[in-house]
């Protein structure tokens, strides 16, 4: 009898212990009971002790799981990281258990007995799951049952062998792996025949029909975006007559019906992947207003599916939809960056536009292939600085070209449609690289240009001063780093400081964010500094010959190429200079639409596409080996002046060009400003 005795002690304090052991991982905090063992629990009603399970009305399983009755206080459910694939025993609450939420488990079968055992829920949520297929389900007895989200999950099919309704107004099923919508092996929209809002974002869609929601007449909102939706075939008006709000976007790939909005009278906003869809929208919107303010009644095959209180809703909606007719709006309208036409309006201006690609490309490459093999067969001591630096301008040019030529293709390739295939283009890496090339090419281009531009300054106006060249170290140096400089620019887009995918013709102008306003601003401040010291280069150069004693027929030249290359450099930068400058001025820094700037596809073509590459074209004629009027010449005497009209005396005074090692000989075409010492410097002077 004593042994008994103290075989019950012994058992009432091991359960004592336990109850201790296990109420030491619940914790209390305002309405939520949070239990979080180290390691994973099997709750029930006699493992939580009552004081704790009545003093809140949210009860937080992590690591854990409750089986049994839930305390009539407890209205909401929280299970996570639950790490088995079933769970073992149903959760019970009749009356008082609302909302059900579970979270990153490895749950791969949705449980069969949710409704059966908690009829009064009316939110269930499933996220981070491994769920894959639901076949069968009780959703249809939870009949307070509002919204149910399984997302983040690799859910692909859910279907119901019963046939039966589910009493659902929301259903989230964003981020899983659906490929269609189907009776059979897909999601089966049957059993939702009262659904208002379907989220179907992010999975793997590649077909829909309107046909496929033959059964969801009360759909309001529909979510399909980032799919890889293909076709979207809009075939009959009876169904989706009800959507308000459609969203499409992030299919790259997206065909639909061009009368899109015949189909979908109620639409208060429609999100497509890219503007050209809104373009028939845009042109028919007075059309379609008048339209949809006459129609007054729905469809009679709608009264069949709903009760009388569905009824009352609907035409309640069908008042509002009237009345939000004239706010109608398709995204994203088509806007000065992204207009309803074809990149270029007639086959003349697109001619045109090839003629200055083969130009620009063929004159480059033959630059740079002259400039190449004059290094190539020189050593490398006695390398000019003028070609190098010519090769640099060069290389720079034909780089710039190769922008025209992407952009060439792709005119080609979609002609007429280019506006309707802008989205594939600007999406795809190869606009990426286009971008790059393009402020990579201009501000190399650029560069090269000042370079040379202040060497042919330095050595004509201090030819007699300076008797040391160029090392050949100090001038690729310079060379390098400029290069440097436009990799640097070029690149920042790549890291969201302006984009290349703004508009079509993959160039960063965008101007929505103040890094974007900052990026342009040090593009312009760029071009402005370099442009300042080529003019000004240049101006010095003219003045000196104008300040000469003598002028001869080489001043003359020299004076009118300096004046063409001025005007060129003029033509191909200052207009996008003082584009982008009034913009960023003019114009708010608060506004996020592209319709608040002054920025004008048109414009913007105009300049990138015929007045930049003018510059480009017109250097190699300048500045190469294919210049006819050639800074370079190979005589090393002063010849003496020869009278011209009696009234003028004109000297060609020319020496070699600048070598690294075998002494300076200066490079000048201008007459010396000293006539004595011109003259004691002929070998023929008496």
């Amino acid at each position: 009898m004593y042994s008994i005795n103290i075989f019950f002690h012994l058992v009432f304090v091991f359960g004592f212990l336990s109850n201790f052991y296990v109420q030491s991982f619940c914790n209390i905090h305002d309405d939520e009971i949070l239990c979080k063992p180290t390691e994973f629990y099997h709750y029930n009603s006699s493992s939580i002790n009552n004081n704790i399970i009545r003093s809140g009305q949210t009860l937080h399983l992590t690591n854990a799981y409750y089986s049994g009755i839930l305390n009539e206080n407890i209205n909401k459910l929280i299970i996570d990281d639950y790490p088995y694939k079933t769970f073992p025993l149903p959760f019970i609450s009749s009356l008082t258990l609302h909302n059900l939420h579970i979270e990153h488990t490895f749950l791969n079968t949705f449980p069969t007995w949710l409704c059966a055992y908690n009829k009064n829920l009316s939110f269930i949520e499933i996220n981070y799951s491994h769920i894959e297929e639901i076949f069968e389900h009780d959703l249809n007895l939870c009949l307070n049952l509002c919204t149910l989200r399984i997302s983040n999950s690799y859910l692909k099919q859910f279907t119901n062998s019963y046939n039966i309704e589910i009493y659902l107004h929301s259903l989230y099923l964003n981020n899983n792996k659906f490929l269609k919508i189907s009776n059979e092996n897909g999601l089966d929209l049957n059993q939702f025949r009262y659904l208002r809002i379907l989220d179907l974002s992010y999975n793997q869609i590649q077909t829909i029909s309107s046909e496929n929601f033959n059964q969801t007449l009360s759909l309001t909102t529909l979510d399909l975006s980032f799919n890889n939706l293909e076709y979207f075939q809009l075939n009959n008006i009876k169904y989706l007559i009800l959507l308000e709000i459609l969203d499409l976007r992030g299919n790259n790939y997206l065909h639909i019906n061009e009368n899109w909005y015949d189909y979908l009278p109620h639409l208060i906003k429609i999100y497509f992947p890219y503007a050209h869809f809104c373009c028939n929208y845009k042109n028919n919107l007075k059309i379609l207003n008048e339209k949809h303010i006459k129609k007054t009644k729905f469809d009679q095959t709608i009264n069949e599916f709903i009760d009388e209180k569905e009824k009352q809703y609907k035409n309640e909606n069908q008042l509002m939809s009237v009345s939000f007719h004239s706010d109608q709006v398709c995204f994203p309208l088509p806007d000065h960056m992204t207009p309803c036409e074809s990149l270029f309006s007639s086959k003349f201006i697109r001619f045109i536009f090839l003629m200055i690609v083969f130009i620009s490309v063929a004159s480059n490459l033959t630059a740079l292939i002259i400039t190449l093999f004059r290094l190539i067969i020189s050593s490398y001591n006695r390398w000019s600085i003028s070609t190098v630096l010519s090769s640099n301008l060069a290389l720079a040019d034909f780089i710039s070209s190769i922008y025209l030529v992407l952009v060439g293709i792709m005119d080609i390739r979609f002609n007429e449609n280019f506006y309707i295939k802008t989205q594939l283009w600007t999406n795809s890496h190869l606009c990426t690289l286009a971008g790059f090339i393009y402020i990579f090419g201009i501000q190399s281009s650029i560069y090269a240009l000042t370079l040379l531009t202040f060497e042919r300054f330095y050595t004509i106006l201090y030819s007699f001063k300076r008797q040391t060249p160029w090392p050949p170290k100090f001038t690729l140096t310079f060379i390098s780093l400029g290069w440097l400089i436009s990799f640097l620019i070029a690149s920042l887009p790549l890291i969201n400081i302006n984009n290349f995918h703004a508009n079509s013709l993959c160039v960063p102008f965008r101007m929505e964010t103040i890094f974007d306003r900052l990026y342009l601003s040090l593009l312009i401040i760029f071009d402005i500094c370099f442009i300042g010291i080529i003019i000004t280069c240049n101006g010095l150069i003219c003045f000196n010959f104008s300040k000469s004693y003598v002028h001869t027929l080489n001043d003359a030249r020299a004076t009118l190429k300096i004046l063409t290359l001025v005007i060129a450099i003029c033509i191909s930068r200052i207009p996008l200079i003082i584009f982008i400058f009034l913009t960023l001025i003019i114009h708010p820094t608060y506004s996020y639409n592209i319709n608040n700037y002054a920025l004008n596809f048109t414009y913007i073509k105009l300049i990138v596409l015929f007045l930049q590459p003018f510059s480009s074209c017109f250097n190699p004629f300048m500045y190469s080996s294919l210049s006819t009027l050639k800074w370079i010449h190979t005589r090393t005497e002063f010849e003496r002046p020869r009278s011209i009209k009696g009234s003028f005396e004109f000297s060609r005074f020319r020496s070699t060009s600048v070598v690294f090692n075998c002494g300076y000989h200066p490079l000048r075409m201008m007459s010396i400003s000293s006539l004595d010492y011109r003259l004691s410097s002929s070998p023929n002077t008496p």
